[in-house]
């Protein structure tokens, strides 16, 4: 009897599905190495020098935000490459304060990178996340108002009030002439209960608790790390934070987050009862009335998220700035000592009052020089301002580049330029302030962002250093603990800073 069999074979589909299957171990990193090369080789970008792993991969850029020094690795390769570096297979950095007025300005056409995407509130972006140009203008058309310093200083004995809180603490410290104190920890607290003041009308309590309440500033902090580690690869945040398992998961549910928590409290209680819950216009009410106005431009959820996201913004970073001025000033002798000499001499004409009110402050140039320049040696954010280039390609520095590049510029890099600011721009001097082109210098500071996504809470940032600098050195004897050491710190997205410990006492008081 005939064989009646036929031999089928399988078809090209198939039979590459199974070649696949069957040598996947040595096709996937072959696959990653010809991909790393075509990077690294086809690029545009390929003349500019940089580390070998940030030419094909953005795994340099990943690593350097996780180990929390990204400031001073941009830094270092700076000095290492020159004034344009590849950090990205289509990213560049520059450290010409120039090359970032060109990126920054206004009507440029250099927007915000899909980096912001992964800050929340995913589903309602706030002034600072938002990546659409124009819905970015018109948020912050409708909240410039509550944030101009007219408004804030209305709101100036709310934060004089909690300055007397912070003396009160400060106080209890003095008892003894050995005693010390982490005043970081406490102008940390003071930061976040002013924004709480400022933002919702009560304090957040960490000032009358002495410590953390709930780990609410360590979730912050973590939520910033995890948000300037992914922002480098933001697709991967589906996987993480944005996977609907993520809610189920302990302590990944933002709302029951004590900042959260009250926001959501304090907008509930207003919508239900009018403004009649508070007796003054604090930042929800205004941005409230503003969503009252233009329903359909700025919507409730704006109002939530513009008012939340000024305590994330406005907390760590003048936190940060103040803990700076603080271990700079005290770390020098003579520079402490010309600024007491400059505030007594204050107190003594009768130009400085109780409570340090702006125009008060604003005529101590010492001051404002030791206060620039602690914003100029440590910008409050340690991590890059990404830029994407416009579709038809720019020019920069020079330099053209192709639509779609990712252009980055990190304040720490910029103001340490010696051709803007000086002599030995990376030491702390605030003389260069009196002596140098100060309005020049100005033009090339970014510790607030630079043309229309400038920092929209940088005036109560400045009136708060402004009223509580003063206060603390008119007020306390205060000397650093181990004035050898360096003021310690890690980048998430700003600068958390740690170890300002301080021998303190009332003015006077100490044999």
């Amino acid at each position: 009897m005939a064989d009646l069999s036929v031999e089928v074979h399988d078809g090209p589909v198939v039979q590459a599905v199974k070649f696949v299957r069957t040598y996947w171990p040595l096709l996937l990193p072959a696959f990653l190495i010809f991909r790393f090369l075509c990077y690294r080789y086809a690029s545009p970008l390929r003349q500019y020098p940089g580390p070998f792993l940030a030419s094909g991969s953005r795994l340099w850029k990943v690593w350097s935000t996780y180990s929390g020094n990204t400031e001073t690795d941009h830094i270092l390769l700076h000095e290492q490459y020159g004034p344009i570096v590849r950090i990205a297979p289509n990213e560049v950095s520059f450290s010409s304060p120039y090359a970032a007025r060109e990126v920054l300005a206004a009507g440029k056409g250099f927007h915000k990178t899909d980096f912001y995407s992964v800050f929340p509130p995913a589903e309602n972006p706030d002034i600072f996340t938002e990546t659409n140009e124009h819905a970015h203008s018109l948020k912050k058309r409708y909240a410039s108002n509550a944030y101009s310093m007219a408004s804030m200083q209305n709101l100036s004995s709310y934060i004089e009030d909690t300055q007397r809180l912070l003396a009160s603490k400060l106080d209890q410290k003095c008892i003894s002439p050995e005693q010390t104190c982490d005043l970081g920890d406490w102008l940390h607290f003071f930061a976040f209960d002013v924004l709480g003041e400022v933002a919702f009308s009560r304090k957040f309590g960490f000032l009358e608790s002495g410590c953390d309440l709930e780990g609410a500033i360590k979730t912050i902090d973590d939520v910033q790390w995890y948000d300037g580690i992914i922002g480098q690869i933001p697709e991967w945040d589906l996987v993480f934070r944005r996977n609907p398992l993520a809610k189920f998961l302990p302590g990944m549910d933002p709302s029951k987050s004590l900042i959260t928590r009250m926001a959501l409290e304090e907008l509930s209680a207003r919508k239900n009862y009018g403004e009649k819950v508070i007796d003054r216009k604090d930042l929800l009410s205004q941005l409230m009335a503003a969503n009252e106005k233009v329903p359909e431009n700025f919507k409730e959820g704006d109002v939530f998220a513009i008012a939340h996201g000024a305590i994330f913004a406005g907390s760590d970073s003048t936190a940060s700035t103040m803990q700076s001025f603080c271990h700079h000033v005290l770390r020098e002798p003579s520079i402490h000592a010309r600024l007491r000499e400059e505030i007594d001499a204050a107190v003594a004409a009768g130009s400085l009052g109780q409570f340090p009110q702006w125009n008060e402050v604003q005529a101590l140039p010492y001051f404002q020089a030791c206060l620039k320049e602690a914003m100029r040696v440590r910008p409050a954010v340690g991590l890059n301002i990404t830029r994407q280039v416009p579709p038809q390609g720019a020019e920069i520095g020079g330099k053209k580049f192709p639509g779609g590049t990712r252009v980055a510029v990190n304040g720490w890099v910029l103001h340490r330029n010696e051709e803007v600011f000086g002599a030995e721009p990376k030491v702390f001097r605030p003389e260069r302030w009196l002596e140098g082109d100060a309005k020049n210098m100005e033009r090339y500071m970014f510790q607030f962002g630079g043309g229309s996504h400038l920092c929209i809470g940088k005036n109560l940032a400045l009136l708060e250093m402004n009223k509580t600098l003063p206060l603390l050195f008119r007020d306390y004897d205060l000397e650093l603990f181990e004035p050898q050491k360096d003021l310690q710190y890690h980048s998430t997205f700003f600068v958390v800073q740690h170890g300002l410990n301080v021998r303190i006492s009332r003015r006077g008081s100490r044999n």
